[in-house]
């Protein structure tokens, strides 16, 4: 994620997205989220933290939750 504090309310927004809606293209996540403005990047950082899985069909990467992410998503719900 690009340089900001706390990055936990993004996270949690891409991985309801996800939850939500199963596995779905990156373009469709970030016109979803616009009011992040998430790239790429944004998405690999979250991909080597374990929490989503990205995987390129087409002409883009597919991302679905990861098992971390699940975890990391009901713990911050547990919280809420």
């Amino acid at each position: 994620m690009r340089a900001i504090d706390d990055d936990t309310e993004i996270k949690l927004a891409v991985l309801r997205k996800l939850q939500q809606w199963g596995s779905l293209p990156e373009s469709d996540v970030s016109r979803m989220l616009r009011q992040y403005f998430l790239v790429t990047d944004d998405f690999r950082d979250m991909a080597e933290e374990g929490l989503i899985d990205m995987e390129f069909a087409g002409d883009e990467y597919v991302l679905k939750v990861a098992v971390v992410g699940k975890l990391f998503l009901e713990q911050a719900e547990a919280g809420e």
